[in-house]
């Protein structure tokens, strides 16, 4: 898929092709590995006479602990109302840790895009590939969103950081790195290590914090100097940003807007005293909206039109549903459904300059990271 979703049928110009060609192998290409463990049973699959209405399945990106494992049978209950089928909707549970075992499998089963096979995956399978895991053979540009459900992502870090970004910026301070607690380099906090790194700063991962408690123990106990923050079930963002230890203060955001909070263009403004700008910066929107998004629910490109609208106008049924907006208030989810999540889906995919140069930044940086060496701008 392109920078915007606009169209279904393929574009002609040659120029065009190519790039598309390239995008496609830069994000995972079509999968021509098989994933045995994880096919469809021949009798789960709709033979040439069934109607997708009668046969709709989705590839969940986690196992039944997961966001995605949790929401799956709410979520295909209510969109077999939307699609009034004659039964419900078929689920596979992928085990993996970040949705990219299933994102794999739903791209062997996209070529035939029948129109009834959705795949609901996190975000971190979309940093996944922007980041070049080896692991990834799915390309999500050519993807067509129903829902994106959201959340904001804050990074805090010691309030010396935020005070004298300018005054080390010109060299009058000297730098020191800056830890930050991540589950991997490349996880769902690769926003913030990017960022930091983008406001000139000298940001060192320090991987193994799986949990937001786990990270702010550190933060307290002063191993870490910074944190990234997704509020989840009974999590409120601003009082745990007003109850961080002394010293501590959000440097930026993203996603769904936090109030009092400065977003990444402000900070690096007050910063460098211009605006953001390049490949690089370019690639940090599209790799925090991924981390910002916490499940998407998607159709191959190739679905019929009339089945992809049939899928969009279910899905706008689906996130009326109280049960689900239950859970989705509970979840603390801003959502998108239906034709309004095009556009959310448009900015998760990046031009081929970005991805160049975000893996480009994360290659020349691993050996550092593995050496637990500061983060170097490029």
């Amino acid at each position: 898929m392109r920078k915007t979703i606009k169209t279904f049928s393929s574009p002609s110009p040659t120029g065009t092709l190519r790039r598309r060609t390239l995008l496609t192998a830069l994000l995972g290409g079509s999968a021509a590995t098989a994933f045995p463990a994880f096919a469809w049973d021949a009798g789960a699959r709709p033979d040439a006479t069934t109607s997708l209405i009668d046969s709709p399945r989705m590839i969940v990106g986690g196992g039944p602990d997961s966001l995605p494992g949790q929401v799956a049978p709410i979520l295909a209950e209510a969109l077999a109302k939307g699609l009034s089928t004659t039964g419900p909707i078929s689920t596979r549970y992928d085990l993996g840790r970040d949705g990219v075992t299933a994102a794999n499998l739903f791209d062997t089963v996209s070529p035939e895009a029948d129109g009834g096979t959705t795949a609901l995956v996190p975000g971190a399978a979309l940093i996944a590939s922007l980041a070049g895991d080896a692991r990834v053979h799915f390309d999500y540009s050519r993807w067509i969103a129903l829902i994106v459900a959201r959340r904001p992502i804050v990074t805090l870090a010691r309030a010396e950081l935020h005070r004298s970004l300018r005054t080390r910026l010109s060299g009058l301070l000297h730098d020191r790195p800056v830890r930050i607690a991540m589950s991997h380099p490349t996880g769902v906090e690769l926003p913030s290590l990017l960022g930091l790194s983008l406001l000139g700063l000298h940001p060192v991962p320090v991987p193994g914090f799986a949990t937001k408690e786990a990270a702010i123990q550190a933060l307290h106990e002063g191993s870490v100097d910074a944190v990234q923050l997704t509020p989840g079930p009974g999590d409120n963002l601003a009082q745990d940003i007003a109850t961080a230890p002394a010293g501590i203060r959000p440097i930026f955001q993203a996603g769904p807007n936090v109030a009092d909070v400065p977003d990444f263009d402000t900070t690096y403004r007050l910063a460098r005293g211009l605006a953001p700008a390049g490949p690089l910066y370019k690639a940090w929107h599209a790799v925090a909206d991924s981390a910002a998004s916490a499940l998407m629910l998607a159709l191959p490109m190739l679905t019929p039109p009339l089945a992809v609208a049939r899928w969009r106008h279910a899905a706008q049924i689906a996130v009326a549903e109280p049960d689900l907006l239950h859970w989705n208030e509970t979840q603390r989810l801003t959502v998108a459904a239906g034709a309004s999540a095009a556009p959310v889906m448009s900015d998760l995919v990046p031009e081929l300059t970005a991805i160049l140069a975000l893996r480009r930044w994360i290659n020349n940086n691993q050996p550092r990271w593995r050496l637990g060496q500061e983060t170097r701008p490029t």
